[in-house]
């Protein structure tokens, strides 16, 4: 089987592009904190009548 390599043009943007994509994953690990802090913080005030509402297992 005979290997084919990535001409160096093929090769800078393939590598550019995995830079990209690890500067988004990056940027959203960082902003996961911010999104997921608030969103618990509103979990505590839910108003009191919402345990009848919901099913049983689903909250507690």
């Amino acid at each position: 089987m005979k290997h084919r390599s990535l001409s160096p043009r093929a090769r800078a943007l393939v590598t550019f592009l995995g830079t990209v994509v690890l500067a988004l994953l990056a940027s959203m690990a960082l902003l996961t904190p911010d999104v997921a802090g608030p969103a618990v913080d509103s979990l505590t005030a839910l108003p009191s009548g919402l345990d009848q509402i919901l099913p049983v297992g689903a909250s507690k």
